[in-house]
């Protein structure tokens, strides 16, 4: 029985074994701890461990989840116009060069010359990224190939087997 005042403090605990009692006094004994206190702390741990998860951070997570699912979606969807746009907007600037031969005046793209000049060889696929031209837009492809062939035919841009290549004045 416990002392005086220690009455409800109390608990006895009977193990199925005694290798079990074992058990735990050798693992206390490696804590530097006595059984009775290592008992006590392992029970709070298994306590905390079985208390109810936060619902409203639960829910909080939840919400911000969907949030940023919703941006996001709604982040590729303004991407995907924003290249729909350029490239609809490259093809009316250029759409001289859609024509088999250019007749007349037209402009050519400055951020293509720019991009050219950088000294890098240059595939098709890799300029259109660049400039964030749509490949499905064919009309966009046929101004792009246009003013590629037309500054090929002022010798300011060879096709090499690896891409396009500035080779004219800077």
């Amino acid at each position: 029985m416990p002392p005086k005042g220690f009455e409800n403090r109390f608990l006895t605990i009977y193990f199925p074994t005694a290798k079990e009692v074992k058990d735990i006094k050798d693992a206390a004994g490696k804590t530097g701890m006595h059984h009775a206190h290592f008992m006590r702390e392992m029970i709070r741990k298994g306590m905390e461990a079985q208390k109810p998860p936060d619902i409203d951070a639960i829910h909080n997570t939840t919400e911000l989840k969907g949030e940023v699912a919703v941006l996001r979606r709604e982040l590729k969807d303004k991407a995907a116009y924003i290249e729909k746009l350029e490239t609809e907007l490259f093809t009316l600037k250029h759409n001289l060069f859609l024509q088999p031969t250019p007749a007349g005046t037209g402009q050519r793209s400055v951020e293509l010359v720019e991009l050219l000049q950088d000294g890098r060889v240059w595939r098709t696929d890799d300029i259109m990224l660049a400039m964030n031209i749509d490949s499905k837009n064919i009309d966009a492809l046929k101004a792009l190939a246009g003013q590629l062939h037309a500054l090929q035919d002022l010798k300011l841009v060879v096709e090499t087997s690896k891409g396009w290549r500035w080779v004219g004045d800077d």
